[in-house]
């Protein structure tokens, strides 16, 4: 149990691959399909850690979602780089309007390894699209 008590979301809303717009009209492997639903499912458990860091970017979202007085931001588009270990190399969003939260997102996205390399033709960077809403 977490210790906000609201989950905030982190769900994979759609991929694409780095390249061209003729190649996002490619058919994207079910390969790679399947290693975004991986990593989608590996950034939503690290965002939902019961650290101080995971904490302080909840409570950031959190006011954020209580003070603004009109619709909540949209999904957060990432860029994600992963080497052939599994890592996550490099991360490139816009900023959630703090420093702070966005140096806490990228921790949060790049400190620990991946269960599993990226498939070895996958183009990159993998875009996600972030959902970082919290729900009653």
């Amino acid at each position: 149990m977490t210790r906000w008590g609201r989950w905030l979301t982190a769900a994979l809303a759609t991929l694409s691959l780095g390249g061209t717009a003729a190649a996002q009209s490619t058919p994207v492997p079910a390969s790679w399909k399947s290693y975004a639903g991986l990593v989608g499912h590996q950034f939503q458990a690290w965002l939902m850690a019961d650290d101080d860091v995971a904490w302080r970017l909840h409570k950031f979202l959190e006011d954020r979602a209580v003070s603004a007085a009109d619709t909540p931001p949209g999904p957060l588009l990432v860029k994600v780089w992963i080497n052939s270990e599994g890592q996550v190399t490099q991360l490139d969003f816009a900023s959630l309007g703090s420093s702070q939260a966005d140096v806490d997102l990228r921790q949060l996205l790049t400190t620990n390894p991946l269960s599993e390399p990226p498939p070895p033709d996958m183009r990159q960077p993998l875009m996600l699209r972030l959902d970082l809403q919290f729900k009653s």
